[in-house]
């Protein structure tokens, strides 16, 4: 780093994660921190050449006039200059907002004028026009700077790499000064959790809570030099921005892998050769299905499953334990070239992980590692470490205290949890208490050996897979609001994205296409179906869209959906997915 040297910052106290970063920099020097995917392969940064950019852009902020504490925004998708704008934000003391470009124009003009950021970051030229057009609804907003290419005569707007350029002019002591300046306590960054009803609530995190999310509550712990970790998934992914933020902080090598969502290559993970790998089961999902596609492994899964749920109920003689162990070791090998051979463990969250896919990679010792948390409260438990336990989600960290209250509803306190919400108060004052416990929402229970498990939800609200919330009830009445949809009930709590339970209204379909009901086809009726359920979903988020339905031929039963007095529909969400569990599994199978 420009004017500090390894023993200039070996004198950071580590308070914050920019602290520690630039410590890091001047211990690793040279050697790779980045792998950021590109149209002919990887682009590899240093720990040195990240730091410069970072360095370079934060002190350009403040040269810009920007005072410490105003929010800044980030919109946009993974990228170097994505990563370079979030740390450089945090290092400098201006608590970031990040929102992810898919949201409507409606909510972000809420979320940026509620947060009052005078600045964002866009990804290109395309964002830069949009805020640009929004900019009579937001009245803040000065300054748009876009992160990847840029036209720069576009009016109002500068390219980050001029941002940069910048910052060199500025005196390197000025780093010093700035790390300095910003306290453990300072809010850090502002994260919107958002659903179909009510404004977005935007949920503080401190340096504080982000550090201790990454220690929790033991000692930092210095990454080996030949570890490092694929991150597929989405940068505004809150776990997916916490395994970058790890890695800044524990000098782990890390690659970013983009477009996951679209299409993933099992070419590209192989040649990284990742010892660990953080992403969504969804994705997880994918390569898992993947690689059972090669040659005869699915086969041979198949077989071994087989022999497994046997052994459960039954005892293998010697020749098939003999070929339950050859087979494991078959395709543990399998798996594992699959992924580079050095694969260590694969972590989760934002979903439960199908059942399959944990027991695969259980009886092929590959560890699969969930965690239960939320925005507000980071990482709270983790599992997959040894016996995989239906519905188990593991104990809590060392850092963190859980309890169940009288209600059974899951209370969480320690340095990871939020201070509150965001210019919030009311909502605040309704989800933490005095003495610092977070209120869930979620309903569990501790088993023996302290671990948690989930039974249910104190209020009708899913929680998604990217940490967003949706208010399940709202999108039902719109769908039963379109014609050929009778009744409907939303699936998608904890699950990998939403779904739908649908009973169609058969005479309205056949009126409509002029066919009698008797002779509709399933094809027909889908059809119709889908064409309702996009009309809604032209009105919602892009995490609150519907993916897949599944038809119910009669009406819900009373135990299921019920009516009162006042016309308001209650759906017992617990009895759905017992009635209905096949249907359901159908619907989200690997």
């Amino acid at each position: 780093m420009s004017g500090q040297t390894a023993e200039q910052l070996s004198t950071a106290p580590g308070r914050h994660i920019g602290e520690i970063f630039f410590h890091r920099v001047a211990e690793l020097g040279d050697r790779t921190f980045l792998k950021l995917q590109c149209a002919d392969g990887f682009q590899e940064v240093s720990w040195q050449e990240f730091g410069a950019l970072v360095q370079n852009l934060l002190l350009a902020l403040y040269a810009l006039g920007l005072q410490p504490g105003e929010p800044i925004a980030i919109v946009g998708e993974n990228s170097l200059e994505w990563l370079c704008a979030d740390l450089a934000t945090l290092t400098g003391g201006f608590p970031n907002v990040v929102i992810a470009p898919a949201v409507s124009d409606g909510m972000l003009t809420k979320i940026l004028n509620h947060s009052g950021c005078r600045a964002a970051f866009v990804q290109d030229a395309v964002g830069a026009k949009r805020l640009l057009n929004l900019r009579p609804q937001l009245p803040a907003l000065s300054h748009v700077w876009m992160m990847e290419g840029g036209d720069p005569s576009l009016p109002g707007t500068t390219r980050v790499r001029d941002l940069i350029q910048t910052g060199k002019s500025s005196h390197p002591d000025r780093l010093r000064e700035v790390l300095d300046s910003v306290r453990s306590t300072d809010l850090a960054t502002i994260m919107y959790t958002s659903g179909s009803t009510g404004d977005p609530k935007g949920v503080m995190r401190t340096q504080e809570n982000l550090l201790a999310n990454i220690t929790n509550g033991g000692p930092l712990v210095v990454s080996k030099p030949d570890e490092m970790t694929v991150i597929v998934l989405s940068l505004n992914h809150l776990f997916g921005r916490f395994g970058f933020l790890k890695s800044a902080v524990t000098g782990r090598t890390t690659a970013v892998i983009e477009a996951t969502e679209l299409n993933l290559d099992l070419n590209v993970l192989k040649s990284l050769a990742a010892t660990a790998m953080a992403m969504v089961p969804r994705v997880m999902g994918r390569i898992w299905n993947g690689i059972l596609q090669s040659g005869d492994t699915e086969r041979l899964w198949l077989e071994l499953e087989a022999l497994d749920g046997k052994k459960s109920h039954d005892t293998l003689d010697s020749r098939g334990r003999d070929r339950f162990d050859e087979l494991r070791a078959v395709l543990k090998e399998r798996f594992s070239a699959a992924l580079g051979g050095r694969i260590k463990y694969i972590a989760y969250a934002g979903a439960a992980m199908p059942p399959r896919i944990m027991r695969c990679f259980e009886l092929l010792g590959i560890p699969l590692i969930g965690s239960y948390g939320s925005t507000e409260c980071g990482g709270v438990t983790l599992c997959g470490i040894g016996e995989n336990r239906p519905g188990n989600l593991g104990k809590p960290f060392p850092n963190i205290e859980l309890r169940i209250a009288e209600d059974s509803e899951i209370l969480v306190r320690g340095p990871t949890v939020s201070p509150g919400y965001f210019n919030n108060p009311e909502a605040t004052r309704e989800a933490f208490d005095i003495e610092g416990w977070f209120h869930t929402g979620d309903l569990g229970a501790l088993d023996r050996d302290g671990s948690l498990t989930i039974v249910g939800r104190k209020k009708d609200v899913f929680n998604c897979s990217d940490g967003s919330n949706i208010y399940p009830a709202f999108i039902e009445l719109q769908l039963e609001n379109e014609p050929f949809i009778r009744q409907a009930i939303l699936l998608g709590d904890r699950r990998p994205f939403i779904a739908a339970l649908i009973v169609a209204d058969r005479p309205k379909i056949s009126e409509q296409l002029d066919i009698e009901a008797s002779s509709l086809t399933g094809e027909q009726v889908e059809k119709s179906i889908w064409t309702q359920i996009e009309h809604v979903n032209a009105r919602l988020e892009h995490y609150e869209k519907i993916c897949k339905f599944a038809l119910i031929e009669n009406n819900f039963p009373p135990e299921v959906r019920t009516i009162n007095v006042f016309q308001k529909v209650k759906v017992d969400r617990q009895a759905v997915a017992i009635r209905y569990r096949e249907t359901i599994d159908k619907i989200y199978q690997a």
